[in-house]
């Protein structure tokens, strides 16, 4: 009985045994029982069934249509078909021709090497019409990106019938770059036509930029579309519309419309944190609560997103500083008709750290550069502010077309941080003229660099030549500091000047010097230079010129130490609005140098008023110079008074003077213009405006007398045409005299291209 028991059990296991091998056997051979493909001369038959997502193990009648789906959709075969046969899928193929070489012909901007890497990229093996219009769509595609709008690209063929390849040989028909002709703003009510235009990457060429990049790029123009949403959503018009439309013109060019609904303008009725948890203590509370109520008085409870998200990085910052961790602030709002009410709310998370963070796409830019911004390492805590925080800070560099944060998890409580960044082009080249009565025909040309060699150093090479003055700037800056955002830059100028009319002489000046630049807050600059100056006198009249210049005549070496704090909140664009702007500028000439040393002090205030259509503002210059050795200050070292200081006046035209050519100035100068202008053409996209004023100019102090001179108050007043055309803005000026002294030199017309300020 127990042999039989025995017998049965090991008779059991057997027939199992040859159960799962009769299945596996039926699994391994299956394919070769009920498939058979024909027509297959190139392709392996393994990688053809491969492409199937299932494989039935009995002849199905309605799988015959997935068969014919997937292999269509391979790209493989020019033809499939299946038939039911002797209980097997009999698979029917006619293969495409595997693509041998690609030959290009007529593209001079695009390289073959990059054409044969788009073809790698979508993997262009095979000769098929869908693959090839996939592959002329990309670069055609490409093409637009640089502005070829009308390119054509048409193909012929060679096929090799034994081998079953073919070579292809594409006609390319680049065509002329389309170019932008006028940007039109429609429906701007709220905003400049220019300073909208500031706000966008498309451009027109105009006679302060001649060599602008006006190219038409199709996918620019929808950027600039959600960059003028965005301005406007940041200046409290959260409901704004933009579209845009293109007019094709026959000279290959186009006009560009953004239509603009601005919807109302939302503003800010309060706002508040919420610590529901009592995360906080009550110290962190009250100074937050100071920093929201300076916040609602600056801004006076106008809404801006942009400025939501600073005030809410400012108390991020403070509640790091406090060493609160794993919180996090998030913002809600409550919109009651046109006001708005912010609530951040204090709430506690889980804990991340970071194990590695790795930078990708900067295929340029060293690694370095980007890390110096991050304001973690790996190891420390991240929170999602920190990764906003850092986003912006990397988009504030001007050097990526596009940054991505994402969060790779790990086990526990680590992630990875990848850094996933697109390059821009960071080069470029500006070349423009001005015309004008005061400062004749000039050319500024310029080149600007802003990612040397993937250093993140920008280099700036200026050229301005005019009848009367060359000049050559080079100027390389570089972040010192990212705590502050703090910017070393060193700079070599050289300078020449023909000043015979009006102080007969000539000067050129070589300064080289090194300075700091730093941000206070995000309207307030401070920067500090430390420069050495080379001067050279060449006397044209010695008749005439000034005794100060006579006894510098020839070579002159000097220190300088430049401080400078600039504050302002005007608008951007061509055409100051409103806002504010004050700058003091501080300047030391050390005793060691040639003329002894001096100090110089100017403080320029600027104020400007918008109300519809007219703009009202103040504008006032206060200088003073005094020598530290009791010595007479250089002629070009002093103060001058007329020009477009004091319109009505040329420029060197009044104040002291021993000469009509040779003027001397004063060591203190004050200088009040007010300005009021309308609006003639009602918010057009090239408007023109009336202007009328009235100047005020005192300059006086010098220690040794000029034949000429006085402390007599200059005065004039008139008006102007102010016209921001197509190729930039052109000025009419009409200034009369009304105190003045007989020996000042008068201009009452002033005529300007280029720059009309």
């Amino acid at each position: 009985m127990k042999i039989w028991k025995r017998n049965c059990k090991i008779l059991k296991h057997l027939l199992i045994s040859l159960f799962f091998i009769s299945i596996c056997t039926k699994s391994l051979f299956s394919n070769e029982l009920i498939y058979e493909i024909r027509g297959n001369n190139f392709t392996d038959s393994d990688v053809i069934l491969s492409l199937l997502s299932k494989i039935p193990d009995e002849v199905n009648e309605e799988y015959t249509n997935d068969i014919i789906k997937k292999l269509n959709q391979s790209n493989l075969f020019s033809d499939v078909n299946v038939i039911i046969e002797k209980n097997k899928y009999i698979i029917n193929v006619v293969e495409f021709p595997s693509i041998n070489k690609l030959y290009f012909e007529g593209n001079e901007r695009l390289e073959d090497e990059e054409l044969n890497t788009i073809a790698t990229e979508i993997r262009l093996l095979n000769f098929n019409k869908n693959s090839i219009k996939l592959y002329i769509n990309e670069i055609t595609n490409l093409y637009e990106s640089f502005g070829y709008n009308n390119t054509q690209i048409n193909y012929t063929t060679q096929l090799f019938k034994e081998k079953n390849t073919i070579d292809i040989y594409f006609n390319i028909i680049e065509g002329d770059i389309t170019k932008i002709s006028n940007i039109f703003i429609n429906g701007n009510k709220s905003f400049l036509a220019q300073e909208i235009k500031q706000k966008i990457n498309s451009k027109t060429r105009s006679i302060r930029n001649i060599f602008a990049n006006n190219n038409f790029k199709p996918y620019v123009v929808e950027q600039d579309k959600f960059q003028i949403i965005n301005f406007y959503k940041n200046k409290g018009f959260l409901d704004v519309n933009v579209e845009y439309k293109v007019e094709y013109l026959k000279s290959n060019k186009v006009n560009l419309y953004f239509n603009i609904a601005e919807g109302k303008i939302y503003t800010l009725s309060s706002i508040n944190i919420e610590d529901k948890e009592d995360l906080l203590k009550p110290d962190v509370l009250d100074k937050i609560n100071m920093e929201l109520e300076k916040y609602l008085l600056r801004e006076n409870k106008s809404f801006s997103i942009e400025n939501i998200e600073k005030i809410r990085e400012r108390i991020t910052t403070i509640i790091f500083e406090k060493d609160i961790e794993f919180i996090e602030i998030t913002t809600s709002d409550k919109i009651e008709g046109n006001k708005i009410s912010i609530i951040f709310n204090v709430n506690s998370i889980s804990p991340k750290y970071t194990k590695q963070i790795n930078i990708i796409g900067n295929y340029r830019t060293l690694d370095y550069v980007i890390r110096r911004e991050l304001d973690i390492v790996e190891g420390d805590a991240i929170y999602d502010a920190q990764i906003d925080k850092i986003k912006q800070k990397l988009i504030s560099l001007n050097l990526f077309e596009s940054v991505k944060i994402k969060e790779e998890k790990l086990e526990g409580n680590l992630v990875n941080l990848i850094i996933e960044i697109e390059e821009k082009q960071t080069g470029s080249f500006n070349a423009g003229v001005s015309v004008g009565t005061l400062d004749g025909f000039s050319v500024v040309t310029g080149l600007r660099e802003r990612n040397f060699y993937g250093t993140g150093r920008s280099v700036d090479v200026l050229l301005n030549t005019s009848e009367d003055k060359n000049e050559f700037k080079l100027i390389t800056t570089d972040r010192l500091s990212t705590e502050n955002n703090a910017d070393l830059s060193y700079k070599i100028n050289y300078k020449q000047q023909d000043l015979s009319k009006s102080s007969s002489y000539k000067l050129d000046t070589f300064t080289t010097g090194i300075g700091i630049g730093y941000l206070l807050n995000e309207n307030l600059f401070h920067k500090i230079d430390f420069e050495y100056v080379l001067k050279d006198y060449k006397i044209t009249n010695r008749s005439t010129a000034s005794n100060s210049i006579l006894n510098s005549s020839g070579g002159n070496m000097s220190y300088l130490i430049k401080n400078n704090f600039k504050y302002s909140t005007l608008n951007p664009g061509f055409i100051s609005k409103k806002g504010r702007f004050f700058n003091f500028n501080n300047t030391i000439e050390t005793p060691t140098s040639s003329s002894n040393g001096f100090v110089r002090n100017i403080i320029t205030l600027k104020q400007y008023y918008s109300m519809n259509n007219n703009i009202f503002s103040i504008q006032s210059r206060i200088g003073n110079i005094f020598s530290l050795n009791n010595n007479d200050i250089l002629t070009d070292d002093k103060f001058a008074l007329g020009g477009r200081w004091l319109r009505g006046f040329d420029n060197y035209g009044a104040g002291p003077r021993n000469s009509r050519t040779s003027y001397v100035g004063g060591n203190n100068i004050a200088v009040t213009k007010f300005d009021y202008s309308h609006e003639i053409t009602n918010n057009s996209n090239f408007p023109i405006f009336l202007n009328l004023f009235n100047d005020y100019g005192l300059i006086w102090d010098n220690k040794t007398k000029p034949t000429n001179t006085d402390n007599n108050l200059r005065s004039s007043a008139g008006f102007g045409i102010k016209y921001y055309s197509p190729i930039g803005p052109i000025g009419f000026t009409w200034g009369f005299p009304i105190i003045d002294e007989e020996y000042d030199i008068k201009r009452m017309f002033l005529f300007s291209i280029g720059n009309i300020d």
